[in-house]
């Protein structure tokens, strides 16, 4: 069986511990996505907010794009 879904990439995000309270929120409203950091924190398990280089990005189905985005507009005043 072949995924049709389209992903479409939300971010940067300022850091891994925004995308992670994003995801909880995408959690609790049943959206599906996935986390892609860069690779010098995920390899070395470092969590910060704002550390220089140190971003996220999260990947949503293309319908919940949208959603999404007004989500983190309203969570942390950003756009992405």
């Amino acid at each position: 069986m072949v995924d049709e879904t389209s992903w479409k990439k939300v971010g940067p995000l300022s850091g891994s511990i925004h995308a992670e309270m994003v995801g909880e929120v995408l959690e609790e409203r049943q959206i599906p996505y996935f986390l892609s950091q860069d690779w010098f924190s995920g390899a070395l398990g470092l969590k910060s907010v704002s550390a220089v280089g140190n971003t996220a990005v999260i990947f949503v189905p293309e319908e919940h794009y949208n959603e999404v985005i007004e989500l983190i507009n309203e969570m942390f005043g950003e756009e992405k």
